[in-house]
């Protein structure tokens, strides 16, 4: 990501903040740019570490973990469940409004792409979903298998 795009990334986090009566602290900045920078999701100890190396003042785990709480709770970033690590939304300059976050996990390099599908498929899933009287707060797939670039990577390794 540019600087550009984080500069807009951050103007659109002052924002989100702003509409539900919270602040965007120098320390929140500074781990949202550290997950932007970023070109894999990190965990909370990775962050605090990136943190450390950049900052004056160093700053502990758990802040870490409630820094990441309230960036989630305005959208801004998504936690992988199954991994236990943070990436910024895909959308963070304009805003999560997708119903179903759906994440493709590369089990060879581990990348992680989000996709966001809003199609007739997924309207019908959460219809279903409503019809059992479940109202869910969050949903999130997280699938798990090997990128397009690890498996050409692969087959040319095959191939020689």
């Amino acid at each position: 990501m540019d600087k550009q795009q984080i500069q807009k990334t951050i103007q659109f986090a002052n924002t989100q903040c702003e509409n539900v009566d919270k602040k965007l602290t120098k320390k929140r900045q500074q781990v949202l740019e550290i997950l932007l920078n970023a070109n894999k999701p990190l965990s909370a100890y990775e962050v605090k570490n990136q943190f450390n190396k950049i900052m004056d003042s160093s700053i502990v785990a758990m802040s870490v973990y409630r820094i990441l709480n309230v960036l989630e709770s305005v959208n801004l970033v998504h936690r992988l469940k199954s991994e236990n690590k943070y990436m910024p939304c895909s959308h963070a300059d304009g805003g999560c409004h997708h119903q179903l976050s759906i994440f493709l996990i590369c089990n060879s390099c581990h990348t992680v792409s989000e996709i966001n599908e809003t199609d007739e498929l997924v309207r019908s899933l959460f219809k279903k979903v409503q019809a059992t009287g479940f109202a869910p707060t969050t949903s999130q797939l997280e699938i798990s298998g090997t990128c397009d670039e690890c498996q050409h990577s692969t087959s040319e390794l095959i191939e020689k």
